[in-house]
């Protein structure tokens, strides 16, 4: 059978430790027991160190902050939370800068949507503010991706760059037609674009519009191509640009 002595640590620094850990445990069951019922000014998260700061809570009382506060990730401790369905503000830390928050709003019946909703602030009570709506619908169907104002008003989208979209397909076609005064046509092929309907528009690359260029046409347009026309009072090969889009 051990003895008592056996059960004890090996020495009294390791005894000190046990008795630090112990205290520390009890402290934070006390503090667990009373948070129900406590009013909390400020939290603060610190790392394993003791030192650095992690993040801030605070309630929102008007004297320059309010809510969750993270001074992001801090190597080497990694940070990671979920949010359940509701809102996250931001505002300047300094008061008065700004009349409404910038916010992520959360939202689902967890039936038939899920929606994330990102809304830009405003600097003025007034200001128009920029909403991007990421919306995801139930049963298989088709996600949506909505760039508005607030209540569906106007909302301007610049692209720093070249826009693609599965829907929408361009290029250009030489053509030289097989006689003059003859429509001549040329196939484009392998598109693959998405959509229900579909339509086309054609141009030429000329300086002798209605004179030498007589006319230029679509037909057969799908999802997978179309055919160009060009009629000329020559035979001059003609370069014919085009653009599809489904809709």
């Amino acid at each position: 059978m051990p003895r008592q002595i056996d059960q004890l640590p090996p020495d009294a620094t390791s005894l000190a430790r046990r008795i630090q850990a112990l205290e520390r445990e009890v402290k934070e069951l006390r503090a667990a027991r009373r948070m129900s019922a406590a009013t909390v000014g400020t939290m603060r998260l610190y790392s394993a160190d003791g030192q650095t700061l992690l993040a801030e809570l605070s309630p929102e009382d008007g004297a320059g902050g309010g809510g969750l506060w993270t001074r992001g990730l801090q190597s080497p401790i990694p940070m990671a939370a979920y949010l359940n369905s509701g809102q996250v503000r931001w505002r300047p830390v300094t008061d008065g800068m700004v009349q409404v928050p910038a916010s992520a709003y959360y939202d689902t019946d967890a039936f038939q949507y899920s929606n994330l909703t990102l809304t830009s602030g405003a600097v003025g009570a007034t200001d128009h503010r920029a909403l991007l709506i990421l919306d995801s619908l139930y049963a298989g169907q088709v996600p949506y991706v909505y760039v508005q104002g607030e209540n569906s008003t106007q909302c301007n989208f610049d692209v720093l760059g070249v826009l693609t979209a599965s829907n929408i397909a361009f290029g250009s076609v030489t053509i030289t037609p097989s006689a003059a005064n003859v429509p001549t046509s040329a196939t484009v092929t392998g598109l693959g674009l998405k959509g229900t309907t579909f339509i086309a528009v054609a141009s030429s690359t000329s300086t002798v519009p209605g004179t030498q260029v007589t006319g230029v046409a679509t037909s057969s347009v799908t999802a997978a191509g179309l055919t160009l026309w060009v009629t000329r009072t020559n035979t001059t090969a003609t370069v014919v640009n085009w653009m599809v889009m489904g809709l």
